[in-house]
């Protein structure tokens, strides 16, 4: 009997690990996700900067590449977003066989907040706001010229 207390013991620690193990790989993934969106901004404020200071044509070459680098970062946090949530869905899966459930309360008590918006929901504004400057920035270089 008490070798079968130990295995559920056994058991349940191994999912505890296994849980925390998770939740610190979405830790590192949310630095990740930081670090890139920095050197995204850093990127595009040069691109940005370059563009101002040339103030000819061939800055439609760098309008252009700012547009691709927003493309890009865009489809960053689509992806980042599709990996966090898959995590998020193997971590609340594993805490239904633990005691407490400290994701899934945190995420149903989010979801019940009516003023709550999703962190890649405001990410995407940054890269939607660069791409209409660089569009201001063609228009206004192509009339001015």
């Amino acid at each position: 009997m008490a070798e079968k207390g130990n295995k559920v013991q056994e058991k349940g620690e191994l999912l505890l690990f296994q849980w925390q193990t998770c939740v610190e790989t979405t830790n590192v993934v949310s630095q990740r996700r930081d670090v890139i969106n920095g050197l995204f901004v850093t990127l595009n404020l040069a691109i940005v900067t370059t563009i101002v200071a040339l103030w000819d044509m061939r800055a439609i070459a760098l309008i252009a590449a700012g547009a691709a680098v927003c493309i890009s970062w865009f489809l960053y946090i689509i992806s980042f977003k599709k990996l966090n949530k898959t995590k998020f869905d193997v971590i609340n899966a594993m805490e239904t066989q633990l005691p407490a459930q400290p994701f899934n309360d945190e995420w149903r008590a989010l979801t019940e907040d009516k003023w709550y918006v999703k962190g890649s929901t405001i990410e995407k504004v940054l890269p939607i706001s660069f791409s209409v400057i660089y569009v201001a920035l063609l228009i206004s270089l192509l009339v001015c010229k």
